[in-house]
Order: C-alpha cells, then structure tokens, then sequence
C-alpha cells in the first residue's frame, strides 16, 4: 500500500498514521534499565567503584524527560506542522539518544575483560532490539539511534583488537544492519493496517452518509405518495364530475328523436366518453393503494354471478354463451368483494372483446389455502412471445386490436395490481389459436399469507384417551379418526342423533367432537358432562357455549393442541375400563414415548431416523409381498422379522406384533392362505403407522 499503489492523499494519510504509531509506542524509559545493568558489571570489572559510571545514566534520563516532552507536544498539536516536521524532530531525539549511549561506551567499556565486554554488547543489543520496536515505523529514527549507540561500541571494539573483540564487532553491527533492513518490512505491514483502518472509516461515513441520503429519498417518496393520493382524489373528483354531465347529456339526446347524422354523432360521443372514462378509472385503480382491503373478506361465488349477470348482455349482443361455474360452500376469500368484481369484469370484459364465437366461462374453484378464479374463452389465443408483456402497463399485446379498441394496455395491469394487494397470483395459459385462459387466486380468508412456517411448539398427540364423534359428515368423522385413532384412542361415532347424546349420558368420553352449529345444543343435552369441541367451517356461526372452537378443515397438530388444552381443564378421570386398555396395547404409536425421545435427541434428529425408518420399512414390506406371491416362506419370515427389529427399536408395537406374529407362523408351518392374510395386516399395520407418524410430525410427508 505504498509507493504509487495509492493516491498521494492517501500515501500522506497514511505517513501521518506511521508517526502516530512513532509517538505512541517511543517508550525511551524502556532502555533505562539496560543502562542501570552495566554500571554494577563496570563497577565490577573495573575493581575501582565511583561515580564516572552514574553519568551515561544521568544523560539518558534527562533525554528520557525531554522525549516525553516532545511526545506531549505532538499529542497538543492541534493541526500545528507535518507528519514529516514530527518525524524529524523524533530522528533528532532518536540521534540524542542513541550518542548518550555512545558516551556510555567510553564510561562502561573494559579494555583488559573480555566478559565484561560481552556483557556490555549483550546490554546494547538489547537496548537496540528495544529501541526498534518503536522506530521501525520511521527508519531514519532508527538510523540515527543505531549509528550513534552501535558505532561507537564497534570502533572500540575494533580497536581494542583480538579475534573475539573483531567477531564481536562484525555481530554488532550485522544485528544493527538486519533491524535495519527489517524497517521496511515493519513499515509496509504498518501501512497495509493503516490503509485498511482508513478505509474501514471512509466506509462508515460512507454508508451513514448513504444512510441519511436513503431516509431522505425515502421521507420524500412518502411525501411524494401523499401528494398523489391527493392529485388522485382530486383528479377523479374534478374529471369525473364533468365527464358525468358530458354522458348524461349524450344519453339524453341518444334517446332524443334525432335525424340519423346527429345521432351517429351522439353515438361517436358517447364511445369516446364511455372509453375515457375507462380510461380514467384504470389510470387511478393502477395508481392507487388499496392494501387496507386486503384485510376484508368476500364471498368468490357471488362475485362471480354477479359479474355474469353484468356482462350476460354484452355476451348476447355478440352471440356468445357466458356461463358461471362456481360450486357451493366455496370459502370465503380475504379481499374486498368491489376489487375481486373489478379484477374479474377486466378478465371477462378482455375475453367479450376478442372472442367473436364460441363461448366463455367464468369458473372458481377452491384450492389448499387459496380460491382460483378463472376467465376461459373460445378466442385467438395469445402467441407465447406476448404472454410475458400482458400483465405490463401500457404493453397491450396486439398492437393493431389494441388501436382498433382505443386501448392503452391497462386492464390487466390493473388486475395484476388488485391481485397483488390481495397478496395473490395471477397468470394466463394460452396457445394460438386455441383460446385462453386468464386466471388470479386470491388466499382464503384467515388463511396464512405465503410460507411462514406454523408458530409454537409442537404438541404430543392424545394417548390412551376417549372421543366421541358426531358431525353428520363422513369424511370429517373419517378425517378425526385417522388423526387421533393410531394413538391408542378410542373413537366412538354413533348414527343417530339421539344414540348419540345417549352413549355421551352413559359412558365417559374425554371430548366430545361436533359441528358448531349443533354445539350448543350439545352443550345444553342433559347428562352430557364431556367438554364440546366445535369443528367451525366457513360460513358458519361460532357456538355460544362450545368448550373450544377449531377451524376446519384443521391439521392435525391444530387438533391436538385444542385436544390438550381440553385435557388441561379437565377434572382427573377415573381410569379407563379393559376394553380400553386392550385398544392401547395396539396403538401404532405411544405418543408420550415419543414425546420423551423428542426432548431427548431434538426434533430435527427425531424426524430424520423417523424419516430413514418409513423409507427402511417400505422397501421391507415390497419385499414382503413379493416373498408371500412366491411362496418363499423362509425369506419371508426373515423379512417380517427384520420388519419387527426396525419398529421394535422406535417403540412401534403394532407393526412389530404384527410381524413377529407372522414370523411365528412360518416357524409353526401354517398354511399359505392363513401366511398371506398376516402378511397382509403387517402390510396395514406399516400403512397405519406411517400415517399416524406422518399426523405427528407433517415434516415426514414431505
């Protein structure tokens, strides 16, 4: 980072930050303990005490005051001279400094004892090793000091003669020249850490500056959207108003009777009109920001009809046939039903105009957590080079019927726009020639919006537990059951009302699950003393007096936190008779060991070896039947046996007293017919488990 590899601004920043490090770490005070060694080793040696030893040390102090001095100084200079001014004058105190040891030489040097002189190069070294530490930063600080304390201690060496004092004068000065050469080292790896702590803070001024520039782009972005919300509202009041009156007048005098050119005329008048006002409301739906309708909710089915009923006319006029398929009980969506009858007159409008014969249906149909709209015609289609521009202001795809229709392409931006605060998708599937059908789905009402994963911890399935079930719906019944029956749990779903309520008065049930609209009555049944958990569907009204209320269709993790906050109030019961103990023991899974090996080895874990397991098993229960349809018995039995080892491990009973019952019916020699019925219910008991361990842990399906 030195050199032309950087700007000279930066080269200066840089030097300035190099005497910074030069007068932060010149500690002189550090080689005054080297000084007070060779005074007793003078002293020693010299057999001759007295005070003409003290006085190097007496100097180097007094230089020691005056470094510290001009260290203060530099640290109050307040912008007074240059980084190479500083530099200077710490090489002249540098220079001071290392003569204060040159005159100690001449105090400290024993011409006739070889160890005292060694011991004397020994304290210089280190004094010099001490002194570059600093010094490395500005090589000419370390110059001067080197020569000044070095040269001397070597030309007395040198003169003192001996083979020893020679070698010992060429090793000082060689460890002089190697710190010496070791400054640029040090200097460049100092200015690589300067530069980089300079950039460090150029960035952060950088991006606080860039910061500022954002919270100012963004205030005037809100500004700016408030601005046009009031041009908007403006707009629509002082256009719309006149172009109104202007409409009005033109019907009056269409109705009028007028000789046949004035009423091409008023006909023209009225087109013109009826297009500008299009165009106005498009420009401002486009424009407008409407997410606070996102948080209402709207009947799909009935936006459709009515959509239908508004444009049958048109479809008449040109002989086209406009139907409306939209099944009952469809969900409610979570948008305000004016922008779904708006986004769905622009996709049936579209479809009128470029379908001349044929038909178009309007059709919605309920998704997993969204209701799809869509718009199919018996119309030109749209080539696949187009598709991508359609849903873009001011794109109309055909730019000749775009002409011919006065239009400016912005009808299905408009869609796109009301779909998308809707937090929904939209699309077209189409082929040339072959039609087209533009679609949007908007979520459910109280539906997720996009993938957030479910919050909260997850809840062990109800064991060992009794439910009685009665919502008039197969399915629904049929749905609680696979939920909550693999567990060990008794499920009792009567057909009648009134045997119902009767079995609920006669036997204990830990909930009791129903349809809310029945779940006060429930409530209210005379003898009935189990909690009531109202299974809400869309449309229905919440019970009064239901214990707990659960939206459905439900998950089956949704239902086992109810089914725990039930058992929760719940008085303790007396404990369950044999019949249900004798449906424990074959529960596919223990939900409260499962629990445990939860805590145990983590969730992640946990559903890893359950996920290795069904995989394991599956390929197990293949092998299995293929055994059974060729009658190798023996292979068969090792494989329910290896069948039983797997589950028995994970704590699966009822597959592994299933296989194991098999394996025993090989050894015994049993007959084929009885071998395939067993093979048969480990097959089952495998499908069971799999799907009561799919309902614990969803990530399993996946």
């Amino acid at each position: 980072m030195t050199g032309t590899d950087t700007p000279l601004r930066d080269r200066e920043a840089v030097f300035a930050g190099r005497i910074d490090i030069l007068y932060a770490l010149g500690r002189h005070y550090l080689s005054l303990p080297f000084a007070a060694l060779c005074i007793p080793a003078t002293m020693f040696a010299g057999n001759a005490p007295g005070w003409l030893p003290f006085m190097p040390l007496m100097l180097q102090i007094t230089v020691v005051i005056a470094a510290e001095q001009l260290t203060t100084a530099y640290k109050n200079r307040n912008g007074h001279g240059t980084p190479l001014y500083w530099a200077r004058r710490y090489a002249f105190v540098s220079a001071v400094a290392g003569a204060t040891w040159g005159v100690g030489v001449l105090f400290w040097f024993m011409p006739n004892s070889f160890p005292a002189q060694a011991y004397l190069v020994i304290a210089f070294l280190g004094m010099t090793a001490t002194e570059f530490i600093a010094r490395s930063a500005y090589r000419p600080a370390y110059l001067c000091h080197a020569l000044f304390s070095l040269g001397p201690l070597v030309v007395v060496l040198l003169l003192t003669g001996g083979i020893y004092q020679v070698m010992t004068a060429i090793l000082v000065a060689l460890f002089g020249g190697v710190l010496f050469t070791y400054c640029n080292g040090m200097a460049r790896l100092l200015d690589e850490s300067i530069f980089l702590k300079l950039e460090n803070v150029g960035l952060i001024k950088r991006l606080s500056r860039e910061k500022e520039e954002v919270e100012v782009a963004r205030d005037a972005a809100e500004a700016s959207g408030r601005v046009k919300s009031t041009f908007l509202a403006n707009l629509s009041h002082e256009l719309r108003t006149p172009l109104n009156a202007l409409l009005g007048m033109a019907q009056l005098l269409d109705r009028a009777e007028l000789e046949k050119p004035h009423r091409d005329h008023v006909k023209v008048m009225l087109e013109a009109g009826r297009g500008l006002q299009l165009l106005l409301d498009d420009v401002i739906a486009l424009s407008r920001d409407d997410a606070a309708h996102a948080e209402e909710e709207s009947d799909p089915a009935q936006a459709a009809r009515a959509v239908g009923r508004l444009l049958q006319p048109r479809a008449w006029e040109k002989r086209l046939r406009l139907s409306v398929t939209a099944p009952a009980n469809l969900p409610l969506v979570a948008a305000d039903g004016r922008r779904v009858r708006q986004a769905l007159l622009k996709l049936v409008d579209n479809a009128l105009k470029f379908t001349d014969r044929g038909g178009i249906e309007i059709r919605v149909e309920a998704e997993a957590e969204a209701v799809k709209f869509s718009v199919i015609d018996t119309g030109p289609g749209v080539p696949p080079d187009v598709i991508p521009l359609l849903f873009k202001p001011f794109t109309p795809g055909d730019p000749s019927y775009a002409r011919r229709q006065n239009g400016l392409g912005l009808g299905l931006a408009v869609v796109k726009r009301i779909v998308e605060l809707a937090h929904g998708n939209v699309g077209v599937d189409s082929a040339p020639d072959e039609g087209a059908t533009f679609w949007f789905t908007i979520p459910l009402s109280g539906a997720p919006r996009g993938a957030a994963e479910p919050s909260g911890e997850a809840v062990p399935a109800p064991s060992k537990q009794s439910f009685l079930v009665f919502t008039r719906d197969a399915e629904m019944e049929a749905q609680v059951a696979r939920y909550v029956e693999p567990f060990g749990n008794r499920i009792e779903s009567p057909d009648t009302l009134s045997g119902a309520i009767a079995l609920a008065a006669r036997q204990h049930f830990d909930a009791i699950i129903v349809r809310a609209n029945e779940a006060d009555s429930w409530a209210a049944a005379r003898g009935v003393t189990a909690p009531v958990l109202a299974l809400l569907q869309r449309g229905e009204r919440a019970p009064v007096a239901a214990s707990e209320v659960l939206h459905w269709p439900a998950s089956a993790q949704e239902l086992y936190q109810v089914l725990a906050r039930l058992r929760e109030r719940m008085e303790p019961k007396e404990a369950a008779g044999p019949a249900d103990a004798a449906r424990a023991e074959v529960a596919p899974i223990d939900a409260d060991a499962f629990a445990a090996l939860e805590r145990s080895v983590g969730l992640k874990t946990l559903v890893e070896i359950l996920h290795s397991y069904i995989q394991n098993a599956e390929l197990l229960c293949n092998s299995l039947a293929d055994a059974c349809a060729a009658e190798r018995w023996d292979d068969a039995g090792r494989l329910a046996q290896d069948i039983a080892g797997a589950a028995g491990g994970l704590g699966l009973m009822a597959v592994t007293a299933a296989a194991r019952g098999f394996t025993q019916k090989t050894r015994t020699g049993e007959g084929g017919q009885e071998l395939r019925i067993a093979a048969l219910a480990v097959v089952g008991e495998q499908a069971r488990t799999k799907q009561a361990l799919v309902n614990l842990y969803p990530a399993l399906a996946a």
